[in-house]
């Protein structure tokens, strides 16, 4: 009965032992996830940043090659279609966001028409040719601000802090045009509730496209420089 009695203990303090020794480990895997998605979302961060204050040169060029295979590297890998937002939301949703983001596209010309200024503002620009371009690019956006940047900071923050912290991103990265940064806090607001929502980039792609386009028809170079951001913005003439 001694001998018996003894070992209770024993085994009782095993199974505490293990599991404790499993919640160790779970915490470092988890401690480590988080510090690699914190360190995802500066890389890329840091690399945009470069790219918008690096002038125009090979070492330029070489910045942007690096800034996009880096976020097409990080957000394509190990993640779903689905997950990144690569799938049109059901029908209600796609009327919904096209239909509110292409109001406000509208809205920005008949504004500026009714004030008494003209539209287009600017004699020759934005050209025809430069609109597709533009489209493309606005599609790209939307994948690193929802498939790279939301993404991460949703699984650090919560949904709800992910979409503020998506969204200060997203606004610095406009400096140092105030004007340009303000209408982006909007914008961006508008784009990563929705895609904390409906998880797709394809109609946000849109509407961007459509703001942009309205909002560089609409305002004079003297004010948005181009709807330049970074270096380029003070280099305008």
């Amino acid at each position: 009965m001694a001998v018996g009695s003894k070992s209770f203990p024993e085994d009782a303090v095993a199974p505490a032992q293990a599991a404790a020794t499993t919640r160790a480990v779970d915490g470092d895997a988890l401690g480590g996830r988080r510090f690699a998605l914190w360190g995802e979302v500066l890389i890329v961060f840091v690399l945009l940043e470069a790219v918008l204050w690096t002038p125009r040169s090979l070492g330029h060029s070489l910045l942007i090659m690096a800034t996009v295979g880096t976020a097409a590297w990080i957000g394509f890998r190990g993640r779903k279609r689905e997950e990144l937002g690569l799938v049109w939301p059901e029908r209600r949703a796609t009327a919904w966001i096209l239909g509110l983001g292409g109001a406000v596209a509208l809205a920005i010309p008949a504004v500026t028409l009714l004030s008494g200024h003209p539209v287009p503002a600017n004699p020759g620009w934005p050209r025809f040719q430069n609109i597709w371009p533009y489209v493309i690019w606005a599609a790209g956006q939307q994948f690193l601000l929802q498939s790279v940047f939301y993404l991460r900071l949703e699984a650090l923050l919560g949904p709800r802090r992910a979409v503020l912290a998506t969204v200060a991103l997203f606004t610095v990265a406009h400096l140092p045009n105030v004007p340009l940064t303000v209408m982006t806090f909007f914008g961006a607001w508008f784009f990563t509730e929705m895609f904390r929502r409906y998880r797709s980039i394809y109609p946000l792609g849109l509407v961007h496209a459509l703001l942009g386009i309205a909002i560089a028809y609409s305002f004079p170079d003297s004010l948005m420089h181009h709807m330049r951001v970074g270096l380029s913005f003070w280099q305008f003439r």
